[in-house]
């Protein structure tokens, strides 16, 4: 493999997994064949070209929000159509990193909607919001409601950890994937 093949497959990197492993030799093949006389690198252009192609590829075969949505922080099966990005999803690098990282996510979207209760409750109620009148800890009374409000959140989530299994076998098999399967010929078991 010589200098400009490394820089073709390198540029097929902004191809979604399965589109590579799919048509990725046959891009590379093409592009080759396609080769100028005596070029020792990949032109500019034609780079550019194959980063732009795997970028719409992404946006094109990636759920819709709420589908997104579902299947990230409710581990929701995404629509057939989508099910392949499912796929790249759950075999990628950082599948467990991802999935706690949304959930974290969550928990400050939940804390962050609670704000405007936490500090008009506490005012409704007649106390200062960032006093400690009526405060369990040393905490202010905002601080206060908005931990148990993420608690609530938090309960909520554990609890759908041990009600929907989102390791990567169940998610695969959600999805219509034979986890124990053999990877397709040609693509090693640690790909990128």
């Amino acid at each position: 493999m010589d200098a400009y093949e490394r820089q073709l497959r390198r540029a097929l990197r902004w191809y979604p997994r399965h589109y590579r492993e799919s048509r990725g030799e046959e891009i590379v093949a093409t592009a080759l064949e396609l080769r100028a006389p005596g070029a020792q690198e990949v032109d500019r252009a034609e780079l550019r070209g194959l980063a732009l192609a795997g970028l719409r590829t992404r946006v094109r075969e990636h759920p819709p929000l709420r589908a997104w949505a579902a299947y990230r922080f409710l581990g929701a099966r995404v629509p057939y159509r989508y099910r392949m990005w499912a796929r790249d999803d759950v075999v990628g690098r950082w599948f467990a990193v991802r999935r706690f990282g949304w959930g974290l996510a969550a928990l400050v979207v939940v804390m962050a909607a609670c704000l405007p209760l936490a500090y008009g409750g506490a005012l409704y109620a007649g106390l200062d919001p960032w006093g400690d009148d009526y405060t369990v800890g040393l905490a202010p009374k905002v601080v206060e409601s908005l931990l148990a409000a993420g608690s609530l959140w938090l309960v909520f989530w554990v609890t759908a950890q041990f009600v929907t299994r989102f390791d990567r076998d169940s998610v695969l098999a959600r999805h219509g994937f034979a986890p124990e399967a053999e990877p397709p010929a040609g693509v090693s078991e640690r790909h990128g």
